[in-house]
């Protein structure tokens, strides 16, 4: 079995179905990427057993047909490297040359027998959607899920589709976020899907060529199929928070900022304030907003930004890397951060844009 493939068609393939390699399985077979021809059609295909992917590579010419598996993130880092247009794959018993120009490599194989079978066809809900539209609202969301794997039903993307609307939430018991948009479909219901899904997932629609995004559900697993390529996540077993409850009900104080200025002071005035791990203060006097934090090592700074405020004077205090995170996934020339009360949550928002917001809990000031 030979092919011939164009090399910035195999390494973008390769790139896609690589994140889904377990890098830390103590099964061989998981590490590596599964390479199927037939038909003319070169497939690859890989999983963790969570996660499962499979991507077509149309271009090339393929001579012969079968099937082996190769180390994934070794084959990925090679073709990478290669230095010509084109790249060679050939089968010599039970190795796999890969070359290049002057370029080549001798990999050993694995037998494709041992690999899982995966069905990749889900039967069910089917939803057709945006994959634009889909990568930017995970773009907005995936920052602030739960890292932790043990908090389950916070380690992921919820996505819920209602009458009229779609949303993606996301929290991890500090801060919430929200991104929403019409609902499209004729689906009603949600799902939650893990973390580490969903930046396999987002990684892999970035090098979409089509805006067309297949979605199908069974109640168990989640089916997305676009440009060639199929994934397969199951759905966490694990119940979403109400995040309605902390959605603000009243607003007793909002301002309005410019958005370049307000993260340059934040990251400054962070320095003083071991970012990420301490306080800053958020101060609303008349149409002041003085930004300030204070640790026994690093000193004290303090940062004043006219603003523009509607209602009453507040004093607040917040964990910096939360707010700056929110703010850098605000893509409006101004935001708007709406107060209920030094205690209470406070949403973020694009000022005069709709469709995604965030909320980050309040630290208690001493």
């Amino acid at each position: 079995m030979k092919l011939q493939v164009p090399r910035n068609e195999l390494a973008t393939r390769l790139s896609v179905v690589s994140k889904v390699v377990s890098a830390k399985s103590a099964k061989a077979i998981l590490q590596g990427i599964l390479f199927n021809v037939s038909e003319n059609t070169l497939t690859l295909q890989a999983t963790d057993l969570e996660i499962s992917l499979a991507t077509r590579v149309r271009q090339g010419i393929m001579e012969g047909e079968g099937k082996f598996v190769v180390e994934g993130k070794v084959i990925d880092e090679i073709v990478k490297s290669m230095p010509g247009d084109e790249v060679v794959l050939q089968l010599e018993g039970s190795n796999l040359v890969v070359s290049s120009m002057r370029s080549r490599f001798t990999l050993p194989t694995m037998d494709p027998e041992e690999f899982p079978e995966i069905s990749m066809d889900v039967a069910g809900e089917k939803m057709m959607l945006s994959t634009t539209l889909v990568e930017t609202m995970l773009d907005r969301t995936v920052f602030s899920a739960a890292k932790d794997e043990v908090m389950k039903n916070l380690n992921g993307v919820y996505w819920e589709f209602e009458e009229g609307y779609f949303r993606m939430v996301t929290a991890d018991g500090f801060r919430l976020a929200l991104a929403e948009a019409e609902n499209t479909t004729e689906f009603t219901g949600s799902f939650l899907l893990s973390l580490d899904s969903m930046k396999d997932f987002l990684n892999a629609i970035k090098t979409a060529m089509s805006d067309d995004l297949e979605v199908i559900y069974d109640g168990r697993r989640v089916g997305f199929v676009f440009d060639g390529t199929q994934m397969i996540v199951r759905v966490v077993e694990a119940e979403f928070p109400n995040y309605k409850q902390v959605l603000p009900k009243e607003v007793r104080t909002k301002v309005r900022v410019n958005r370049d200025s307000f993260i340059s002071a934040l990251k400054r005035v962070s320095i003083a304030a071991k970012l990420g791990s301490e306080t800053i203060k958020l101060e609303v006097e008349e149409e002041t907003l003085r930004i300030s934090a204070r640790s026994s090592d690093r000193g004290e700074a303090m940062e004043e930004l006219e603003v523009q405020k509607d209602g009453e004077d507040i004093i607040i205090g917040f964990n910096p890397k939360f707010l700056l995170e929110a703010c850098q996934h605000i893509d409006s020339e101004e935001i708007e951060l709406n107060f209920r009360d030094p205690n209470s949550p406070l949403q973020i928002n694009p000022a005069d844009v709709e469709g995604y917001l965030y909320i980050v809990m309040p630290i208690r000031l001493v």
